[in-house]
């Protein structure tokens, strides 16, 4: 089995990627002090290195300075895989022009993390994995009325895979868990309403390139201008038209 060095914080979304990977690659967690890594390379001799990056210019640098070093010394070219954000990627993507580097912007989901190892290992992917490839993509609908979740899950469930949340709260511990490959979010709820779980779904680095689509039954002008303030992705009145619900979600999807 192949040896990846997953370097970052211990955090939901190095915990994530260690579940996404675990199963097909020997996993070993490190922090991301250049220290830390410098050992921990020479001790596991990983055959591919995953770098989530931590967003501190000054600690990247030398991280990836370090790795394009080694791989100067080197016979056995070591490839590194920077796991980052559209934004956190011009603090580092200047030190990581060679063939030795790739990135993928979070989210990622697992078929896509574990195509792109097999890929820059240069290994075959099992044939059952490449099966997987070609499912559905993931839809996450949090919103407080069963009636509701029933009845959008119904239209959805032949295109995509889907998955209910009763509340706001619910909803961010699941984007985690099913990593969703788009957000249906009430705007009207109890509790936790749709702006704050908004609010906190784009203030969560996995979570804030996710397209969010708001489900509301307010009809008004001047409330309608309220939820576009949040700048979602788009919104949705309800009932949901099927038609509309679809059209919506594919170019959000795009």
């Amino acid at each position: 089995m192949r040896k990846v060095l997953l370097i970052g914080e211990l955090s939901d979304i190095v915990r994530s990627l260690n579940e996404c990977i675990r199963d097909d690659f020997q996993v070993q967690l490190c922090s991301p002090e250049l220290e830390s890594i410098q050992g921990m390379v020479k001790i596991t001799k990983p055959d591919l290195a995953i770098v989530c990056q931590i967003g501190k210019a000054d600690a990247d640098r030398a991280i990836f300075e370090w790795f394009t070093k080694q791989n100067k010394k080197q016979l056995k070219k070591l490839p590194v895989l920077v796991i980052t954000t559209k934004d956190d990627w011009q603090l580092c993507k200047e030190y990581c022009e060679s063939e030795q580097f790739d990135k993928m912007f979070r989210p990622v989901v697992k078929n896509d993390i574990l195509s792109k190892c097999y890929e820059m290992l240069s290994i075959a992917e099992p044939t059952s994995f490449s099966d997987m490839k070609f499912t559905k993509k993931r839809i996450l609908i949090i919103d407080d009325s069963p009636i509701l979740l029933r009845s959008i899950k119904g239209i959805l469930q032949d295109f995509y895979e889907v998955f209910i949340a009763t509340s706001g709260e619910m909803g961010l511990k699941m984007i985690y868990t099913k990593q969703p490959d788009l957000i249906l979010l009430d705007y009207e709820m109890p509790g936790m309403d749709g702006k704050e779980t908004y609010d906190a779904i784009m203030a969560d680095e996995f979570s804030k390139d996710l397209p969010v689509i708001f489900l509301t039954n307010v009809d008004e002008r001047s409330q309608i201008y309220a939820v576009l303030k949040s700048v979602p992705a788009g919104y949705i009145l309800k009932p949901p038209d099927r038609e509309k619900l679809l059209t919506t979600i594919r170019e959000a999807l795009k």
